[in-house]
């Protein structure tokens, strides 16, 4: 097994490994420190059926149960693709185009649950020849660059996440009433804190107010840290190719999709997103 580091501020590539065969305690203790370091892990060459994907990532946890009106729902699986089931592209008001859309909004997966997700792992099946790349912001690097006196203001800060705020600046139909009453707003910190890694921001799409403060408030305190966020050092932006398998961190990164560039071209990832062990009110 071989090691890169990627970005400046985040992601290590690791090449010279099958996640196909049963691997030793010590490399999955590897895997999960190099994910704690690093925050993004993309292990090249992984063609892997959606079995071996699920038995891979059992190793790093429990998996969450994909969500009703998502692709997939009641597996362990989330299929995110832009084509209907005989291979035709779907159009631009399709429900999987606007999720697609959606997605274009950093974000952290699951931060809409009471225990928000602890990792994601993401597997590249159909690749459009441009665009289409996923960035990774680091959240740890964000914290870092913020002034001082802009820490002690969120230190202790509490948010709202709501699935459907997101979601609905993209259609205000996009997300259905069961999802609503599935997924009410939850608490979430704003800071928190790895004690090896340093502390992170949780912010993200989904992040919708700041508990105790008015909505122009929050949106103000929102301003104030995202103008720390445009820095391209504190990003990656992963360029795929067919059976690159993703790992990253929830709690230390957010991540978007971008668009694919030109013509419409067919695009198949699977994902897994392996449940957290703590509210983050915990942190």
């Amino acid at each position: 097994m071989f090691t890169k580091k990627l970005g400046k501020s985040i992601g290590i590539e690791i090449t010279g490994l099958d996640t196909k065969v049963d691997l030793s305690k010590k490399i999955k203790s590897k895997i999960s420190d190099l994910l704690s370091e690093f925050s993004v892990v993309v292990i090249k060459n992984q063609n892997i059926t959606n079995d071996e994907h699920i038995k891979f990532s059992q190793y790093f946890g429990t998996l969450e149960t994909t969500k009703a009106g998502t692709d997939g729902s009641g597996s362990k699986l989330i299929i995110l693709r832009n084509f209907d089931e005989d291979g035709n592209i779907v159009p631009a008001t399709d429900r999987q185009r606007l999720n697609n859309l959606a997605n274009q909004e950093w974000h952290s997966d699951s931060s809409f649950k009471v225990i928000p997700s602890k990792m994601s792992i993401l597997s590249a099946k159909m690749i459009p020849s441009k665009g289409s790349n996923t960035e990774f912001l680091s959240m740890r690097a964000v914290y870092s660059s913020l002034p001082e006196k802009l820490k002690l203001i969120i230190e202790d800060k509490v948010c709202w996440h709501d699935y459907s705020h997101g979601r609905s600046k993209i259609d205000p139909n996009l997300v259905t009433p069961e999802e609503k009453k599935a997924f009410p707003p939850v608490k979430q910190k704003l800071v928190l804190n790895n004690d090896k890694h340093g502390k992170s921001l949780y912010l993200g799409a989904h992040c919708s107010s700041v508990e105790g403060m008015t909505k122009p408030e929050s949106k103000k305190l929102f301003r104030e840290i995202y103008q720390y966020v445009d820095n391209e050092s504190f990003v990656y932006s992963h360029s795929w190719k067919p059976y690159d398998l993703i790992m990253w961190d929830n709690r230390a990164v957010l991540h978007r999709a971008t668009p694919i560039k030109g013509k419409i071209e067919k695009r198949l990832m699977v994902r897994t997103t392996i449940a957290g062990e703590t509210s983050t009110l915990n942190h």
